[in-house]
């Protein structure tokens, strides 16, 4: 019985070392193509400092929110790509919280937009497309096997 308490205790640390930066916050890149090539697909951040979204002004007409993820942003206006990257103060990660997909939206006159949210790392958004973080749910069930087997 205490073997299993000892487990669940050490599972719980691992998952909670995993998970405090969501609390935390966030570190996005935050750029734009149209005055950064560099901002465009495939991203080059090589020259760009990442940016602390809880140091990021918190917007006028969103009184008492904090920006708590990143997002990418590929406009198509009259055939020609924008990026935008930056710290993200609404929406929800992905689509119904799967980062691998993106919000498309289209309109009239040749544009099209698309909106990627993510919050599973640091410089998430840096992604040309957004994937969640599966080497930590991997690393949590390997630690939780092997500290089942020793105990």
């Amino acid at each position: 019985m205490a073997h299993n308490s000892i487990y669940l205790l050490v599972l719980g640390v691992v998952f909670i070392t995993f998970t405090v930066q969501m609390v935390l916050g966030i570190k996005c890149w935050e750029c734009r193509s149209d005055s950064d090539p560099k901002c465009s697909d495939p991203f080059d951040n090589s020259t760009l400092q990442i940016t602390d979204c809880r140091q990021v002004e918190p917007k006028e007409h969103l009184p008492g929110v904090r920006a708590t993820m990143c997002r990418k942003i590929r406009q198509k206006v009259h055939g020609e790509w924008r990026y935008f990257r930056s710290c993200a103060f609404m929406g929800e990660p992905g689509i119904e919280g799967d980062e691998r997909f993106c919000l498309m939206r289209s309109g009239t006159y040749n544009i099209f937009m698309e909106y990627c949210t993510c919050n599973s790392k640091d410089g998430c958004n840096a992604a040309s497309q957004f994937a969640p973080q599966f080497a930590s749910v991997l690393s949590l069930a390997i630690i939780g096997f092997i500290l089942y087997r020793v105990f």
